[in-house]
């Protein structure tokens, strides 16, 4: 007759087995799967085998997909198995019913958690960009354990607003023509990732980027919100991880939150990528890999 703990053991290996690849994956993924979890499902993709190294899990952008960290993800697999989720309301993750109004980054995180849970992970390094390394944040602010070495790149990790400014914020949006009056994304060119993120390759990056937020649809907005309502500066002092700030010396919309970050982080190291823009995972993904893959050894 099975205790309590393999009891447990026995639930946990039926979760992960239930959570293993379905398919094959698309382009460079090896392998992809879905984890349901409470009122929807969470998808990810992987590339790699696991080995000596511990897994590396890497979160999108807002109003992105898994596919934004392919060519980082496709140098940082040789040596190690590397998990791109599709957040909540993003690329092939879905949730029934209407979005919520407002999606915390820390619903998003326990989510995140409960689905490596599910696959046997029970720590990692973490990587997220933008609104990912806003989720990564707070998992690491919230359960210390499950995070060895977090990599944040161009991450808005500010003070929190209050919703009078987020309502002033989303109307500025409409006006500009960044949404609908509905709250649908709505698609825009490339002139403004290089004026704004300083995007090389933006011609590119704004044709993904529409398609993604197109299939993000109204699930940006909530997750837009939890962000801005968060003062990250709490969150970012109970981190006890070693932390890496990665911004692009081309960038005028992260660096600002950089003194933020810094002086709230116990352990960190600064890394300036003087000829990247603000989207370095997508835009310079080469000397990206590099900076990570370093910090990730050390």
């Amino acid at each position: 007759m099975m205790n309590r703990r393999q009891m447990g053991g026995a639930m946990l290996a039926a979760g992960a087995a239930a959570a293993l690849p379905v398919r094959a994956a698309d382009g460079i993924w090896d392998a992809s799967g879905d984890v349901r979890r409470a009122g929807g499902v969470l998808h990810w993709r992987s590339i790699g085998q696991q080995g000596a190294l511990p897994p590396l899990v890497l979160l999108h952008m807002l109003g992105g997909w898994s596919d934004d960290w392919r060519d980082v993800a496709r140098i940082l697999g040789k040596d190690r198995r590397v998990i791109a989720f599709d957040l909540p309301g993003h690329g092939l993750s879905h949730w029934d019913g209407a979005p919520p109004q407002v999606q915390s980054v820390q619903e998003t995180a326990g989510l995140i958690a409960g689905a490596l849970t599910e696959l046997g992970i029970a720590q990692a390094d973490f990587a997220g960009m933008s609104l990912g390394g806003c989720v990564a944040v707070a998992l690491a602010a919230a359960m210390p354990e499950r995070v060895r070495r977090l990599v944040l790149p161009s991450c808005a990790l500010g003070t929190g607003r209050t919703w009078a400014e987020i309502v002033a914020r989303e109307a500025d949006q409409v006006r500009t023509g960044m949404f609908s009056a509905a709250g649908d994304p709505l698609p825009t060119g490339p002139d403004v990732l290089r004026k704004v993120f300083g995007l090389r390759d933006a011609e590119r990056i704004a044709a993904e980027q529409n398609a993604s937020r197109k299939a993000a649809g109204r699930w940006i907005r909530p997750q837009e919100r939890g962000v801005g309502l968060t003062d990250f500066t709490v969150l970012l002092g109970r981190i006890s991880a070693p932390a890496l700030l990665i911004y692009g010396g081309r960038d005028t919309f992260f660096p600002p939150f950089r003194p933020i970050a810094e002086a709230a982080l116990r352990d960190h190291r600064t890394v300036v990528l003087k000829q990247s823009g603000g989207f370095p995972v997508q835009d310079d993904p080469v000397p990206t890999a590099a900076v990570v893959a370093q910090f990730l050894a050390g």
